[in-house]
């Protein structure tokens, strides 16, 4: 969810000194309740009063002040399979009075959009996934300071992190942004050349992705949520499972191709032996599928901006969110490959790009037009 908030903050102060009367059962007058009149006022100052511990939370540390806006845009997640607690909760404190429309993206504008109309009568206004997801990404390019950031000087371990620097990036120059390459990680993987602010094309893509990732954690091991695996990944090491150029050819790797004796000759290699010294665990496991899988999508990465003649390669998707461990082999891998001309780049605000594209798009935010000014579909009702 994303919402925008004027720099004053006035609405959230308004909030909780009415919040505090209407608990001492205190009558308000005309003039307060004119001064808080509309549903904005009210939802973002209920917002700012909650909690470390409720379920819906807005993240300070992702709010995006935007000069040209004259406000900050925040952003706030919450699950969704409490959507029918949050609706009832909308409705008992009458903060959809004055919304007639949403605008959402992904598979829960439709699955959601009975709901919201038979309970408080608001229309979902459905936005392509992949046209919001390109707004947002756009978006925070062109306008949130310190958004892009990558790890420099990553060296792998058998376990833990590993050794890695991360450096924040600087925002990119507007005119010489496109082309660039956009990975997006989610069950499955595209792989999308970006060339304007909405002109993209789907040029690759692969069925390995984070649905492969957890699947085959689950098939292979105890572990059964996508958090369990992450936590697990951190914690194993490879080499249980993986064959290694040093399994083949001994401690001086390859010398002829520059392979050295712990790089990946196979992955799974070593569980197809007939007697394992030591018997993989489920932590091992989730670590080699997670190298697996990020080894090769850095590849397929690479591989496709040289196609596309960019050095630019963005990753996002779910896959990536808090996911650090993924986060470093990607650089690893796009910079061994390209041999340090490429580095791979991320989004802090990666996870929030869909809601944030709907917001752009509702209020024409990247083709020049007033914050608040109505879409020329809007202007034609």
């Amino acid at each position: 969810m994303v919402y925008f908030q004027s720099m004053d903050g006035a609405a959230a102060i308004q909030w909780r000194q009415l919040e505090h009367r209407r608990n001492r059962s205190e009558a308000l007058t005309a003039n307060e309740q004119r001064r808080v009149e509309g549903s904005l006022p009210l939802i973002d100052g209920f917002i700012m009063s909650l909690c470390a511990t409720d379920e819906a939370q807005r993240d300070e540390q992702l709010e995006m002040f935007v000069p040209e806006l004259g406000g900050s845009i925040h952003f706030i997640n919450f699950p969704t399979a409490k959507m029918d607690e949050m609706t009832e909760f909308v409705r008992r404190r009458f903060f959809h009075r004055y919304i007639k429309k949403i605008a959402c993206t992904g598979g829960g504008a439709f699955k959601f959009s009975p709901l919201f109309e038979s309970r408080l009568g608001i229309e979902l206004e459905k936005a392509d996934e992949m046209d919001a997801l390109i707004r947002g990404l756009n978006f925070v390019l062109q306008y949130a300071p310190d958004e892009c950031y990558t790890f420099i000087n990553v060296i792998p371990d058998t376990h833990g992190l590993g050794s890695a620097t991360k450096t924040i990036l600087p925002k990119p120059d507007k005119h010489k942004l496109y082309p660039f390459l956009l990975v997006n990680i989610g069950s499955g993987v595209s792989i999308l050349k970006i060339t304007g602010e909405s002109q993209y094309e789907r040029i690759s893509g692969t069925s390995l992705g984070g649905g492969t990732f957890l699947g085959l954690c689950r098939a292979l091991s105890k572990l059964r949520t996508f958090d369990e695996a992450m936590d697990a990944s951190v914690e194993g090491d490879s080499y249980t499972v993986d064959m290694t150029v040093g399994d083949i050819y001994g401690p001086s790797g390859y010398e002829q191709f520059h392979l050295n004796s712990d790089t990946v000759a196979s992955s799974f290699g070593k569980a197809g032996a007939r007697h394992l010294l030591h018997p993989p665990r489920d932590v091992d496991v989730a670590r080699s599928l997670l190298f697996m899988i990020t080894q090769n999508l850095g590849q397929l990465a690479f591989l496709n901006a040289r196609r596309v003649e960019t050095k630019q390669i963005y990753f996002s998707g779910n896959f990536l969110r808090r996911n650090e461990l993924a986060c470093r082999q990607l650089a690893y891998a796009i910079g061994f490959w390209s041999k340090g001309e490429m580095q791979a780049q991320f989004f802090h605000h990666e996870g929030f790009f869909g809601a944030l594209g709907t917001f752009v798009q509702r209020f024409n935010l990247l083709s020049g037009a007033p914050a608040g000014s109505e879409t020329k579909e809007e202007q034609e009702k």
